[in-house]
């Protein structure tokens, strides 16, 4: 997963798009991604400049990227049970008799207003998932209507989705309190000062200009082998985050 990878890491992947004069002259061969070679230089000077001055990470680095995956992950599950267990209360109102009709339809309401662009947030950087739950949070203070709708619908343990919906937004908040820990301890680990801001921008502004490469390239007429050569590396260092940190994969 992108959004796993280290500092060191995302260093490692842009290097041979910005350095290699092969492989750079290979990035810019290809139509739907050469317009991009500006912004990827300047994303590998500002993840340059965050990265870490020793070789690898701490220890205490590693302990909170191990913590970080793991309220991640589950952060990524709690997302998929509310969003799955309206998709599961729909299919039970129409599968009634009579149907609940009235039921049904506020399903189809309150779903897009706690996921306007489906799952795709548990693909998103812990940052993003963060600032998604404290919207989510202020929704429900917004429209208490949706909380008393969620609460309407069963979960495990003699719950409901409501509270499976509040302990998705105490995981979005685990996840900024720990991003900022990281961004503090890069800070401190590096020899010239850094902000805590930088080097959380720097991340985001790689996982950006990373993702439109990746898609653009899922355009591209190129020949595979070109294309392969830009995304392989990428695509294998993700995997290898996903596994590192046991992720489950996204749905």
């Amino acid at each position: 997963m992108l959004k796993h990878l280290m500092i060191e890491e995302m260093v490692a992947l842009l290097s041979p798009w910005v350095e290699s004069a092969q492989r750079k002259r290979l990035f810019l061969s290809i139509p739907e991604i050469a317009g991009l070679h500006p912004k990827v230089v300047a994303t590998h000077e500002a993840v340059l400049a965050v990265r870490p001055s020793k070789v690898g990470p701490s220890g205490e680095m590693i302990a909170l990227n191990d913590e970080l995956a793991r309220v991640d992950e589950r952060h990524d599950h709690l997302a998929r049970a509310v969003c799955w267990g309206i998709d599961a209360h729909r299919a039970q109102c129409l599968g009634e008799d009579p149907l609940d009709r009235e039921r049904a339809a506020m399903c189809d309401q309150v779903q897009p207003r706690l996921f306007p662009n489906g799952l795709t947030i548990v693909k998103a950087s812990p940052t993003a998932e963060a600032g998604n739950t404290a919207r989510v949070a202020r929704l429900l203070v917004e429209e208490p209507s949706i909380g008393e709708f969620l609460k309407g619908i069963p979960a495990r343990g003699k719950t409901t989705l409501l509270r499976t919906t509040q302990r998705w937004i105490e995981a979005g908040k685990e996840l900024l309190a720990i991003e900022q820990r990281r961004n503090e301890l890069a800070a401190k680990e590096k020899t010239a000062p850094v902000t805590r801001a930088t080097v959380a921008a720097a991340r985001s502004q790689w996982f950006r200009v990373v993702s439109a490469v990746l898609s653009n390239l899922e355009l591209s007429d190129a020949p595979i082998e070109a294309i392969e050569m830009i995304r392989g590396p990428v695509l294998k260092a993700s995997e290898r985050a996903g596994k590192r940190y046991g992720a489950a994969p996204a749905g």
